[in-house]
């Protein structure tokens, strides 16, 4: 029966007057949330009323803090488009895997990385790579109780695996086409990596992680620089609300009497940092740099000052089609105000590079060379039942053998439709 569209008239109705009162909620909020930030412009008060939340005895804030260093930025400075360097070697990388199936017939995953190197103010065209790699190996694909590993715990090798690709790139940039550019290290993410508990093997892959950080920093203390940015497409994040509305409150007392409303912005509540620069910033600017208090912000600074992360909003894009994005760095490259002056304007650059869609051209090739198709996996499917009809094994036999032994080892039975509709009982 088709939908009666009839009987949806006055709920559509009443959809469309709760759309306006949200829409004139968020206004009212908005231009709240503009004047406190154009007012913000103390960054003494700020940083007085960010020791106070950081205190023992008050907590619950995770937002947006100045850089605790004598070249911190004030907190709603904004910075106009900054001139292109001549030359410079832009690095991207980005990732895809299969997942491990538990019913297959072997357990694996693959994930594959794409690189694509663009040479900014260079006659020389880009350079693209694809490393795939098969894991297989019981200990790599089960977890210690003998189960399939789950997506999580892919996503996260992932993630390493991109880091490490980044790290090996640059390093390889450094020792054998040293021209003099600097390196600026793009990753689309956010730069504050954490494995948590559902993840097998998660102390090793944060530490594996950071050593791939590491091994970046190294190629800079080398004496080639390097601008690691993880670039965040239309941000969810509101650290930026938080602050504002923390800076709102009158004193300690009212700040621990309003603790818990710190955790969600109190009156900016429903706001994203992304709508604030949306509205104050022009193509082409970007925000100050400030970073995000927390607890993992904390572990990250314990590992290294340098490897502390540090974040700006810039708007790219034009007058007719802009997007607001999240950049987070490392504070080696924070605290080098050419560094950062160079990653703004090939940032700009690489998302004017594809017209209607303001997004860095070179991670848009990356994602392009990583990707894994649904025919692909399929090739891959076919690929190893052919290696295993070679070894003298049934893929279809093989399957069902592993059903008939999780049937038997589970308290769940299975059932078939019966067709004999007679009632005779089948011989």
């Amino acid at each position: 029966m088709a939908l009666e569209f009839n009987k949806l008239v006055d709920q559509v109705t009443r959809l469309g007057v709760m759309v306006d009162k949200l829409d004139f909620d968020i206004n009212e909020k908005l231009e709240l949330a503009r004047r406190r930030y154009l007012e913000m412009d103390d960054l003494t008060a700020v940083s007085e009323r960010i020791a106070l939340v950081r205190q023992s005895d008050i907590s619950g804030y995770r937002g947006g803090a100045p850089i605790t260093a004598d070249w911190a930025e004030p907190v709603n400075a904004i910075f106009p488009p900054p001139p292109l360097p001549e030359r410079a070697t832009v690095i991207a990388v980005d990732g895809s895997q299969i997942y491990p199936n538990p019913q297959g017939t072997v357990h694996f995953y693959v994930i594959n990385t794409g690189t694509f190197v663009y040479y900014h103010g260079e006659d020389r065209l880009p350079t693209q790579m694809t490393d795939p790699r098969l894991a297989f190996h019981k200990d790599h694909v089960h977890d210690e109780s003998k189960r399939v590993i789950g997506n999580r715990t892919v996503d996260a090798r992932r993630t390493v695996r991109e880091m490490q690709a980044l790290a090996d790139t640059a390093w390889h940039y450094h020792r054998h086409e040293n021209n003099g550019n600097s390196l600026i290290a793009l990753y689309d993410n956010n730069l504050m990596f954490w494995a948590n508990a559902d993840v097998t093997g998660a102390d090793v892959l944060l530490k594996e992680y950071w050593g791939a950080l590491h091994h970046l920093y190294d190629v800079q203390a080398n004496g080639t620089r390097v601008s690691l940015a993880g670039y965040v497409d239309n941000p969810r994040s509101a650290v930026i609300m938080r602050l504002l509305y923390l800076m709102s409150l009158a004193d300690e007392a009212d700040i621990k009497r309003n603790e818990r409303a710190l955790a969600y912005a109190g009156d900016l509540e429903g706001l994203r940092d992304r709508q604030l620069f949306a509205l104050v910033l022009k193509p082409g600017e970007r925000s100050a740099i400030m970073v995000q208090n927390s607890p993992r912000n904390l572990v990250y600074r314990q590992e290294g000052e340098s490897y502390e992360i540090a974040f700006f909003y810039i708007k790219v894009g034009d007058s007719k089609r802009s997007a607001v994005a999240r950049v987070e760095i490392p504070l080696w490259v924070a605290r080098n105000r050419a560094a950062v002056d160079e990653l703004h304007a090939l940032l700009l650059a690489q998302c004017t590079m594809q017209g209607r869609n303001p997004y860095p051209y070179a991670l848009t090739r990356a994602d392009e060379l990583a990707y894994i198709s649904s025919k692909d996996k399929a090739k891959l499917d076919e690929m190893i039942n052919i290696e295993l009809r070679r070894k003298g094994i049934d893929p279809a036999l093989a399957r069902a053998k592993q059903r008939g032994k999780d049937l038997a080892r589970s308290d769940r039975r299975s059932y078939e439709i019966n067709l004999n509709l007679s009632g005779d009982r089948p011989f």
